[in-house]
């Protein structure tokens, strides 16, 4: 089944690059758990179809381009962890770099999500500064 769950997401990812988010959210159990760093505006625990759609309809309010590219998958059956390229343009700039993206896998769909990123530096291509202290 892990091959497969690879294949499941490489199909989501294509999707999500042709703006396609149905076919995003065909990859996803009803229940999933989605979870963006919180100290992004968009961020925090999203649930279900309806939770994940409200933020993928966030983003176009923060970025005028984004593009995420996984460059790597690494099939630990039904955790899988993708490496991948975010590129993107919004009000205070550019953004290229690379993301992990944890997700965990129920009966062939996606179950649940987890993103780690360097949120400073998107938080400057949004042109908002970021609030973490030392």
């Amino acid at each position: 089944m892990s091959a497969e769950n690879v294949s499941v997401l490489r199909d989501a990812y294509g999707a999500f690059a042709r703006q396609d988010i149905p076919g995003v959210m065909a990859a996803f159990d009803e229940n999933i758990e989605w979870q963006a760093p919180d100290s992004l505006p968009f961020g925090g625990l999203y649930r279900g179809h309806d939770g994940v759609g409200g933020f993928f309809g966030q983003l176009p309010t923060y970025w005028q381009e984004l593009s995420v590219e996984p460059e790597e998958f690494i099939d630990g059956g039904d955790t899988i962890v993708v490496v991948a390229r975010v590129r993107g343009t919004a009000a205070g700039g550019s953004l290229d770099q690379k993301h992990v993206h944890i997700w965990r896998m129920r009966d062939g769909k996606a179950a649940s999500f987890t993103e780690y990123s360097d949120t400073a530096r998107a938080l400057q291509a949004l042109g908002q500064e970021s609030t973490a202290t030392a």
